[in-house]
């Protein structure tokens, strides 16, 4: 229980909730569990991606198609099934919304990397412009093959460069 100027505010579970019962208009923060009844895990599906991405989704179910079906036709900040709790502790996962419910992830290097801007930056000597005349009409054959070999992506393992 959260506890303010002696005013405790005990969880709260609602049920024989309607989608259009004030309480599911916007984004819970609190004790309040609404239960929604739907027939099936395509209703719920359905009802999920209806409304806004939340912060956070959470499956239980000991059938893991039910888990993988969820997670594969829905969006949300993060995603945890059969578990509320743990992967907020997991510095290794990233933690944040998506859309309504914010956009950006925190925990460990995910903060540092969302609150920093990586500016590209070239530097190029002025003595390369004869080298460099090569990618300026008129194209030669040669200048046009040139041109096209080093703009193509090549692959190299796991990881794609341009040359």
């Amino acid at each position: 229980m959260q506890q303010s100027k002696g005013v405790a505010n005990a969880p709260t579970v609602l049920v024989d909730v309607k989608e259009t019962d004030p309480v599911m208009q916007e984004e819970i923060f609190g004790p309040i569990l609404p239960i929604v009844d739907v027939e099936n895990i395509d209703e719920a599906i359905a009802f999920m991606n209806r409304h806004e991405k939340p912060l956070a989704l959470y499956v239980y179910s000991a059938d893991n198609k039910v888990v993988k079906d969820v997670l594969e036709r829905t969006s949300s900040g993060g995603f945890c099934s059969n578990d509320c709790i743990m992967q907020m502790t997991l510095f290794s996962l990233p933690f944040g919304g998506v859309g309504d419910s914010g956009m950006g992830m925190y925990h460990g290097r995910f903060s540092f990397d969302t609150f920093s801007h990586k500016r590209a930056c070239m530097l190029r000597s002025a003595g390369m412009e004869k080298i460099s005349a090569l990618r300026y009409p008129p194209y030669g054959s040669h200048n046009l093959s040139t041109i096209e070999w080093t703009t193509e992506i090549k692959e190299k393992g796991s990881v794609c460069c341009i040359m």
